[in-house]
């Protein structure tokens, strides 16, 4: 009885002192997972902030690209890894908003299956135009499609960019043939290569292209131009009424991470927004930095949610 007594004693005092681990333990890496492609916008923030908590925190944070699945398989790892703080993900408008509505099923809810960290950038897209046209601006381009429904093809590779392209559709009264890819990196080398006409992303995927004289933005898709294509108008200024594509990157951990972890990854992620790393990201993607509290992040998801359901009824309702 004394013998099992002193076992469990012990037991106990071991599982103590393991749990009092401090965190991050020292040399145990973290996990950043990106639920889309290398070389996205997404990804490009996540290993900026990646080597600043590394650089500031003395952590090892390793980012790791999931995609595939419009962001559904990166999500659902980070959803089923172990909620202690060794990984959590960045996310977006498209994984934590738009794949509710505009996917089947998911096997993750954006709400209840995760602890909102720290919000990280607004953001707006560009329409782009590939080889097979010869158009110079979106206005342009309407007309042409306009004139031939049908004729003219996208491509997309999130449910924000498909949906970003039915929204041109309904605004602007044309038709065209929807192409689905399984990545923004798969759909921006179609784009690049011809096979089709037409794509919404952002700067950093398609900025190469541009570079290499194989793609051209025509409109911006936000409120207002974009710092990084100050020549380009918005679609809204080139006759879409109403038009406005926007959306956010935030960090999010599984949901039941102890609280006192996600306090400590809230402050590395704090500190990691000031670097210069990260300034230098987004301004190279005319991101604007998203500085809100968890509960605001949490309360701005909600109503996305809320506001893009609405939106999606009002364009079904239409097309009937």
């Amino acid at each position: 009885m004394k013998i099992s007594r002193i076992l469990a004693i012990g037991l106990l005092a071991v599982a103590c002192a393991a749990f009092s681990q401090p965190y991050p333990e020292k040399g145990r890496p973290i996990r950043l997972v990106v639920p889309f492609g290398p070389g996205s916008g997404t990804d490009l923030i996540a290993r900026a902030y990646g080597r600043a908590m590394s650089e500031q925190a003395g952590a090892t944070v390793v980012v790791e690209n999931k995609p595939g699945a419009e962001g559904v398989i990166g999500v659902e790892a980070v959803k089923n890894a172990p909620a202690d703080g060794y990984t959590f993900l960045i996310a977006n408008t498209s994984t934590h908003v738009l794949n509710v509505h505009m996917l089947q099923k998911i096997p993750y809810d954006p709400v209840a299956d995760f602890v909102p960290l720290a919000g990280v950038a607004k953001f707006a897209l560009v329409l782009n135009a590939g080889p097979s046209t010869k158009f110079k601006n979106a206005r342009e381009a309407l007309e042409a499609i306009r004139a031939q429904p049908g004729k003219y093809s996208y491509g997309s590779g999130t449910t924000s960019t498909r949906l970003g392209m039915e929204m041109l559709e309904h605004l602007a009264n044309v038709k065209m043939l929807s192409v689905p890819y399984k990545s923004m990196a798969q759909a921006t080398s179609a784009l690049a290569a011809g096979e089709v006409d037409f794509l919404i992303n952002d700067v950093a995927t398609a900025k190469p292209h541009y570079d290499a004289g194989r793609v051209r933005p025509l409109g911006a898709t936000g409120r207002e131009r974009l710092s990084a294509l100050p020549t380009v108008s918005t679609l809204k200024d080139q006759g879409v009424e109403g038009y406005d594509l926007s959306g956010w990157f935030a960090m999010f951990a599984p949901a039941n991470t102890p609280p006192a972890v996600a306090a400590t990854l809230r402050t590395m992620l704090r500190e990691a927004a000031k670097s210069k790393y990260v300034a230098d990201a987004l301004a190279a993607n005319s991101y604007e930095p998203l500085d809100v509290e968890p509960s605001q992040l949490s309360a701005m998801e909600r109503a996305d949610i809320e506001r893009w359901g609405n939106l999606l009824k009002a364009m079904k309702k239409d097309n009937r």
